[in-house]
């Protein structure tokens, strides 16, 4: 449950949150379970904030700081978390349909479980991050950086990899069939396919060029 003191002055605003963030350094906020759905939070410092359970559904999350923050089960469906830095932050299990995180750093992130249907990953960043299991039905990765990514068991059906980067990306288990712009030269520079679901045409094509990326590692 949310600290009330915290919610309070979340709800003040940016200059009021920042500076309180600023002036109190070793201070971890408590916004977990709080209902901020729709608020404006644009440039606001979140880092290492608790948000577990919150509702920040319709929020707008513009060039926020949400660096080291546990988002664990929040609710981000069609929040606006555009530029914004959520790099080593845990969003497992978070809802994050039809939410815009285009150009967005996630390095290192933890979306393990989390559900992206739809969501607008152009340009974000999400080398070493961990999709293990993550729904990306129809989510638009295009430009979007996977070096190194763990997308183990994670479902791409209908999303867009149009130039994006797989180098050392971990598709075990993962549903590649039906995803667009997916070519033999972007899965060739993948980590491993094994046990992933390909389209018949790819998966022939895999065999032929880069068999060893079909075994167990």
């Amino acid at each position: 449950m949310a600290n009330q003191e915290h919610l309070n002055l979340v709800l003040q605003g940016l200059e009021v949150w920042n500076k309180f963030r600023r002036t109190q350094p070793d201070v971890h906020p408590d916004l977990s379970g709080a209902d901020l759905s729709g608020y404006d939070f644009t440039r606001m410092d979140f880092s290492k904030t608790d948000f577990t359970g919150a509702d920040l559904s319709d929020a707008y999350l513009l060039r926020a700081n949400f660096e080291e923050a546990n988002l664990t089960e929040a609710n981000l469906t069609e929040a606006d978390i555009l530029d914004a830095n959520l790099i080593k932050a845990v969003l497992t299990k978070a809802t994050m349909v039809m939410t815009d995180l285009s150009g967005t750093g996630m390095v290192r992130a933890d979306l393990t479980g989390a559900d992206l249907s739809k969501a607008n990953l152009t340009r974000t960043a999400l080398p070493w991050g961990i999709l293990r299991g993550c729904t990306l039905v129809e989510t638009n990765l295009k430009l979007a950086d996977l070096r190194e990514a763990d997308l183990t068991d994670a479902d791409l059906s209908q999303a867009n990899l149009q130039d994006a980067s797989l180098t050392g990306t971990i598709f075990k288990g993962a549903n590649l069939q039906t995803t667009k712009n997916i070519s033999l030269e972007l899965l060739g520079k993948a980590n491993t396919l094994h046990n992933a679901q390909l389209d018949s045409e790819i998966k022939k094509e895999i065999e032929k060029s880069y068999s060893h990326l079909l075994k167990d590692a």
